[in-house]
């Protein structure tokens, strides 16, 4: 009985082992295995690549992977996925696939880490190891040897003002984002965008290559210069985007040597080590013609990369999607750990770069590592003894049990040369739960060549992952996130305030001023859309009850900007000394509409010419196209009988009733005048709302004085061309404009005739400046301001009746104006030498306000900025009025 069972484990073992011994070199036999896989249709990994070389490099991992598939099928266990391969025009893209499903790994510069999870959601689940194990690398500068003198221990790094830089790309932490913040602080880099730095860096550089800085994800309103592309050599469609030639770290040590090109390169300290030190990659340039520059402008040798860097940047992280499971991110941290073991043999090129100077591994605040964590990244031992646990004396040792036996007993799958704990799988706080590379070893104890190595690119560098990897750092649920990635303990906080860094804006609020509550829920709604986009500064509401407070609110700096009618706007610089900025602008493309008078087609007794005893809808006392132009006209022709420049009076004896909102209220009537009841008398408003000038008013606005004239009793109504269109034709829903006809209203001209409506420009009361954002006379806030508001109508200045989105220049029914014009497509930014409310105003609208209101300033200088906020533009401006004034003069005299 025992012979026989003796003689069956022998069959057993020679038909396994013949089976084994298949299962490794045959061929075919993998070829059906992989097909079976297949057919079993289990979960693909696709790993996104952004190049032909890197493409190549991934199908060879895939084809090695597919032709050893029993081998590793035993060494992965249930682990095992199917390697495929997608390739992208570029690293956006791939985060987009693999946020829709399309990917599933991406490997990503620890900047790029940043913006896949703020633009993309993913999340990063390992982070690479180099040297001794360290989750980091250095940002360097690299110059040539003896250049850019003008960098000095006793100038700091002021002398890099106008370099010609040579980046890995805009976005890559060590590359770009370091070098920029760090010249920020300490180089002179003003901000001058808060919210695009790349024209900040434009600003202050010469002529560089910093590929990706013309993406619109870097350039939202697309008006970056080129002049960051000048030194990129790529043809058409590649030029200055990641697959230009000079693009990624080692493309950036390209752009230095070629033809003398570039005068620094931002790189990290494992670029020197494979693009530079290796002499393969660069024509076998030699490291002796290049030096780095400090951050206090000294200099050191391209090797001594520990000593003279711009800061410690993470290493690079592998990145999936948030919406992966627990599991199935697990299972994609087991598959690159068995990865690293069966093709993770470290690159060759690769320097240790701590015992360069014999210095111990430290940590961010210098302090050596202690043994526990010591352990964990443990110097690079190429027999891996000490991860093991082997002892030489337990060798000697005949009665001792150990690993050790392991190695004398062919093992098929090796697993016991790994060593694995599934307790130590659990573990938070581990940074490998598997040793790195082992070398494999055939029948006859011979090594067996490799079919793929990860972290060799052969023709270039970091195809895939960065050729210094050794090994991963597995991130537990808790670390998953960009955050970690830029913020541990390897690395200190230096990472994510640079990130964070070069987003900063020197102003850190901006407040609008709005006077109703409608205006109020709607600038709510505009600041959490801003906040949204990470748009700076941060915007913030402030409530006033008027126009006239908002203008006190400015002046005395409880808010910082406001938008006002254009005859507001002369009361705002004649009072507070607040300038205009930025102007509507409308769908004429002109910052400019005509003031009209507007009557219904049925009733054709109403004549502009004579209005006596008639009943009449304005947008608002003091308003430019519903009060001033009307009154001005009607009082210089004769038609109303003046009491002085008191508009309000002579109205109130002129017409019957009226609606003007703000007719009671001391802030808009004259200081020297009385209120007149009859000027609110078909204002409808509730309670303390009737006659406000502002939302809660229904018959405020432009098209409150339509509607005012529709539904309560006026008739004809004074306001902005576009109105008319803007509530007849189905446009507005509320019951008085839904069956508003475009016939049913007609415009009043000056001459006594009626025109159709869309005739404006041959019967109009004249043409009204737009309204402007005006604040303090402080051209840096201004500007800050306007950049903001340019940014914001990008993303959300159209026109849309979408609750569930934000539109600047839409108001929810039954309200229309709020903040913005509705009729407004857009602001434009006024220069420094037209922000002058008297030249935004025009003789017009001056003459026409000292008409009708005793308030309004009687000379148009008084309506002047200050003399020193006045750019030196602005003042020839000036000076060649007077001089041409002066000129014209003379010759009338002669």
């Amino acid at each position: 009985m025992k012979g026989r069972q003796i003689a069956f484990f022998l069959t057993l073992h020679s038909n396994l082992s013949g089976f084994a011994e298949a299962y490794y070199y045959n061929d075919n036999l993998s070829q059906v295995l992989l097909q079976k896989e297949k057919e079993k249709n289990r979960e693909l990994v696709i790993w996104c690549t952004t190049s032909i070389l890197e493409q190549e490099k991934c199908e060879k991992l895939a084809k090695a992977d597919a032709k050893y598939i029993f081998r590793n099928k035993g060494l992965f266990g249930d682990d095992y996925r199917e390697i495929g391969c997608k390739r992208a025009f570029d690293t956006e893209d791939c985060m987009i696939w693999v946020d829709q499903g399309e990917a599933t790994l991406l490997a990503l510069d620890a900047g790029e880490v940043y913006i896949a999870g703020r633009y993309h959601s993913l999340v990063p689940i390992a982070q690479e190891l180099y040297g001794n194990g360290e989750p980091y690398q250095y940002s360097v500068a690299v110059v040539k040897k003896g250049s850019l003198l003008s960098v000095q221990p006793s100038t700091g790094l002021h002398g890099l003002r106008g370099a010609k830089a040579c980046f890995p790309g805009v976005g890559a932490l060590a590359g770009w984002v370091m070098p920029v913040h760090i010249l920020m602080q300490e180089g002179g880099l003003k901000i001058t965008d808060c919210n695009n730095h790349i024209k900040s860096a434009v600003d202050y550089f010469g002529d560089s290559c910093a590929p990706n800085s013309l993406k619109d994800i870097y350039n939202p309103i697309g008006d970056n210069p080129d002049k960051l592309c000048k030194l990129c050599s790529g043809g058409a469609g590649i030029r200055c985007t990641l697959a230009d030639p000079y693009a990624g770290y080692e493309g950036a040590l390209k752009c230095l040597v070629a033809n003398n090109s570039g005068d620094i390169a931002f790189v990290r300290d494992t670029t020197i080590q494979h693009a530079l030190l290796s002499h393969k990659i660069l024509g076998g340039v030699s490291e002796d013609s290049f030096e780095l520059i400090c951050r206090d402008g000294s200099r050191a040798p391209v090797t001594s990369w520990e000593k003279c860097n711009w800061g410690r940047i993470p290493a690079d992280a592998v990145v999936t999607s948030s919406a992966a499971s627990q599991d199935q991110r697990k299972r994609y941290q087991n598959l690159l750990q068995k990865l690293v073991q069966l093709y993770g043999e470290p690159n060759p090129s690769n320097k240790n770069p701590n015992n360069t100077f014999g210095q111990q591994n430290r940590d961010q605040y210098g302090n050596p590592f202690s043994s526990t964590e010591r352990d964990s990244y443990d110097t690079y031992d190429p027999y891996r003894r000490n991860r093991f646990n082997y002892d030489e004396k337990q060798d000697n040792d005949p009665n001792s049990s150990t690993e050790r036996d392991s190695y004398d007993t062919y093992d098929p799958y090796r697993r016991n040369r790994f060593n694995y704990d599934e307790k130590q799988d659990n573990d938070p706080n581990r940074v490998s739960t598997l040793a790195p590379f082992q070398t494999r070893l055939d029948r006859s104890g011979q090594p067996i060549e490799l079919p793929f190595q990860l972290f060799v690119s052969n023709e270039t560098t970091d195809l895939l992952l960065q050729d210094a990897t050794i090994n991963f750092r597995m991130l537990n649920e808790e670390e998953q996130a960009s955050k970690h990635i830029l913020n541990n303990k390897y690395v200190g906080d230096q990472a994510e305030k640079a990130v964070l860094g070069v987003r900063a804006c020197p102003l850190k609020r901006a407040i609008l001023c709005v006077t109703s509550d409608p205006e109020m829920d709607k600038c709510i709604k505009m600041r959490i859309a801003l906040k949204a986009a990470v748009l700076s500064p941060t915007l913030s509401c402030w409530r006033g009850h008027s126009a006239r407070h908002c203008e006190r609110a400015v002046a005395e700096g409880s808010a910082d900007f406001t938008v006002l009618d254009a005859a507001d706007m002369l009361h705002a610089a004649y009072k507070h000394r607040l300038v205009p900025f930025m102007q509507e602008v409308y769908t004429s493309g002109e910052s400019w509409y005509y003031a009209v008078a507007v009557a219904k087609e049925q009733d054709p007794d109403t004549d502009l010419t004579y209005l006596r005893g008639k009943n009449t809808c304005h947008t608002g006392i003091g308003t430019a196209a519903g009060w001033i132009y009307p009154l001005a006209y009607l009082l210089s022709n004769g038609w109303i009988r003046p009491y002085g420049c008191d508009g309000a009076h002579a109205a109130a004896q002129y017409f019957s009733k009226s609606c003007a909102p703000g007719a009671l209220s001391t802030e808009y009537v004259d200081s020297a005048t009385v209120p007149h009841d009859n000027l609110c008398h078909l204002c409808h408003g509730a309670s303390f709302r009737r006659c406000r000038r502002d939302a809660s008013e229904p018959y405020y606005g432009h098209v409150g004085a339509l509607r005012c004239m529709v539904e309560g009793g006026g008739d004809v109504a004074f306001a902005r061309h576009s109105a008319p269109a803007e509530v007849s034709g189905g446009r507005r829903r509320e019951w008085w404009a839904r069956d508003l006809l475009p016939d049913d209203l007609q415009l009043l001209c000056p001459d006594g005739t009626r025109a159709k409506m869309h005739e404006y420009e041959h019967c109009n009361l004249g043409k009204v400046p737009g309204a402007v954002l005006m604040g303090r006379a402080n051209h840096t806030e201004l500007d800050t301001y306007s950049n903001l508001m340019i940014y914001a109508q990008q993303l959300y200045g159209a026109a849309t009746s979408d609750e569930f989105s934000f539109s600047m220049f839409f108001s929810q029914p039954p309200y229309a104006d709020l903040i913005f014009s509705d009729a407004a497509v857009r602001l434009k930014p006024l220069p420094h030498s037209k922000r002058s409310a008297e030249m935004i105003a025009g003789p017009a609208l001056l003459r026409a306000a000292r008409i009708v209101s005793c308030d309004a300033p009687q000379a148009s200088y008084y309506v002047a900025p200050d003399p020193e906020f006045l750019s030196h533009s602005y003042r020839t401006y000036i000076m060649g009025h007077v001089l041409a004034i002066t000129l014209f003069m003379v010759v009338l005299m002669q």
